[in-house]
């Protein structure tokens, strides 16, 4: 999971590959948007003849800034840029994703928090994890991207605001929950 550093920025929507020659395993991506607007970034698997979607998918609101994960599987990146609401624009400066270097993504070590999407790297020797969702109020949600983890594995409950779960590294954890509380091995 090395990679050196890519980076892409447009006013407008795009396509654009983030996997080279022999890149294996997913890819985390740091994404900011454009204030006054929407973007929503999704995967694709590009053939020499074809574009297919149904890869992973997130909208990152205004000028927020939000991690995103490619699956292994996936190879292409769209991100589409749109008006909100009833505004006639589509706001204001350049959209902006940079591919994350391994040591950029904090590693899942002892007690860790945090709020909103996040992106987290398991190494090998991580094995079992409980996370609180939401203070204990609401379920969040976790899913593990490891190099055949196909589009990502969910871990958890929607009924349960404390789990333990086992996971299975290298890889990366996308946690999202407004607030959530993690303990490892």
């Amino acid at each position: 999971m090395k990679s050196r550093v890519q980076r892409w920025s447009s006013w407008r929507s795009r396509e654009f590959v983030v996997r080279e020659a022999g890149d294996t395993g997913p890819i985390v991506l740091a994404v900011r948007g454009v204030f006054g607007a929407a973007i929503d970034i999704s995967s694709l698997r590009r053939t020499e003849k074809t574009v297919e979607g149904g890869g992973p998918a997130a909208t990152v609101w205004g000028a927020g800034r939000r991690r995103f994960i490619v699956p292994s599987e996936f190879d292409s990146v769209d991100v589409f840029r749109r008006s909100v609401g009833s505004s006639s624009t589509s706001g204001f400066g350049p959209w902006k994703v940079t591919r994350l270097a391994d040591e950029e993504i904090e590693l899942v070590a002892g007690r860790m928090s945090g709020r909103g999407p996040w992106v987290l790297r398991v190494e090998d020797t991580c094995k079992e994890l409980r996370i609180t969702w939401n203070e204990g109020k609401r379920p969040g949600t976790l899913t593990f991207f490891g190099p055949g983890s196909g589009g990502g594995k969910e871990f958890h409950n929607d009924n349960r605001t404390r789990e333990t779960i086992s996971v299975t590294g290298p890889g990366y954890l996308l946690l999202d929950a407004d607030h959530w509380t993690l303990d490892s091995c």
